[in-house]
């Protein structure tokens, strides 16, 4: 989180949280009120100080107030880059733990302990190169696929209980998590 936040936390300790307002779509991108955010320093800002709290909200700490975010899919998206993923909106690079498919031909990913999305445009490229001999069937899912050489464990499941598996609110609220 950056310096200036952590300062802003501190002088101004009670500062109303915000909700409804921004959310995160499921490539990545901010949304303000529905309208794409495309300002580099913002969207950039965001990043840095998102995180989650202990009821599974995801928020922006914008100075010494919370934005709580509405997720359409999940708290992180992933691309794929040569031997990485990265995921938005934090920019954080990491290796996945575990991977899971979803009867509507999503995938996601357990990624540094959240969940995340692998980003739609992606989606073919690494099913093609982590899962080259799969039918696309989830009859047929193997227990692994293998990524960069490495073997990475693999189930079908659903994206509402991959949501509660990894306790991620996806529309938060000031009465409920």
């Amino acid at each position: 989180m950056d310096q200036q936040v952590l300062a802003a936390m501190a002088k101004w300790p009670d500062v109303p949280a915000v909700y409804g307002w921004l959310a995160l779509d499921a490539r990545g991108q901010w949304r303000l009120k529905g309208e794409l955010l495309s300002q580099p320093a913002m969207t950039s800002f965001f990043g840095r100080n998102y995180q989650a709290d202990a009821a599974g909200r995801w928020f922006v700490q914008n100075g010494p107030q919370r934005v709580y975010v509405a997720l359409e899919a999940a708290p992180l998206v992933l691309r794929r880059h040569p031997g990485a993923w990265q995921a938005a909106p934090t920019g954080a690079s990491a290796k996945a733990s575990a991977f899971f498919v979803t009867a509507g031909g999503e995938m996601y990913a357990a990624f540094a302990g959240v969940l995340a999305l692998v980003d739609d445009r992606d989606l073919a490229g690494v099913l093609a190169e982590c899962l080259p001999d799969w039918d696309g069937e989830l009859a047929t899912l193997p227990a692994e696929l293998v990524c960069d050489g490495v073997a990475i464990a693999l189930e079908p499941s659903c994206a509402a209980d991959l949501r509660a598996r990894f306790g991620v609110c996806m529309t938060p609220t000031a009465d409920a998590g």
